[in-house]
């Protein structure tokens, strides 16, 4: 028998943007997820510190590799290295911080206002995690397709997981206030519950 999916929605919004509150399903505590645009423009600032990171890197490593051939060390003159060397450097770079994303949170969680936590309990990938979850962004041009599907869509979600949410540190719940009922949710009850009265208070007059 399959097992359904926890639910998260809990029919009230945000006191001061409006937007859904949810509620882990472990702890019971409310979140808000970040706006789409939020979430996509902190993953783009995200791409941009890691590539100047890695060109940095790049550069560093093809200065060494010049400063060797002009020594004539064969190992300036082995492409088959520095093309293993640069690849090396990518992966290792991103997994690093990725480490740092999951635990203190990255650059562009910190610009965007939000973090990346697990929607069941509100915890964060940690290190471990957060350096394999980093390594996806190698597949950059299916990241780019979700990311901007996520802004699209107007959801906070961490793209490829599904298990992660980006949540919204700047939203009211965040900071400590109360959520409100939804008033679209709280019209529409009020307009059933009219409609109710009103067939109630006119009975079909038939014989």
């Amino acid at each position: 028998m399959s097992t359904s999916k926890p639910k998260t929605s809990t029919g009230m919004v945000d006191p001061l943007n409006g937007r859904p509150v949810r509620r882990h399903p472990d702890t019971g505590a409310y979140f808000v997820k970040a706006s789409g645009a939020a979430h996509f423009w902190g993953r783009v600032l995200d791409a941009i510190v890691f590539l100047v990171g890695y060109f940095i890197l790049a550069a560093m490593a093809a200065v060494l590799r010049e400063s060797m051939m002009n020594s004539g060390s064969a190992l300036g003159y082995n492409d088959g290295f520095w093309l293993a060397l640069y690849i090396v450097l990518w992966f290792v770079g991103l997994y690093a911080y990725g480490m740092i994303w999951g635990t203190a949170g990255s650059v562009g969680d910190a610009a965007a206002g939000m973090r990346s936590v697990r929607i069941k309990n509100g915890t964060t990938a940690g290190a471990w995690l957060g350096g394999w979850r980093a390594v996806c962004w190698s597949f950059f041009p299916f990241f780019v397709v979700m990311v901007i599907a996520s802004a699209l869509s107007g959801g906070g979600d961490d793209t490829w997981d599904p298990k992660f949410a980006a949540m919204d540190r700047r939203s009211g719940i965040a900071k400590g206030l109360q959520p409100i009922p939804d008033p679209k949710a709280v019209a529409a009850e009020q307009a059933a519950a009219a409609q109710q009265d009103l067939y109630g208070q006119r009975p079909d007059a038939r014989p």
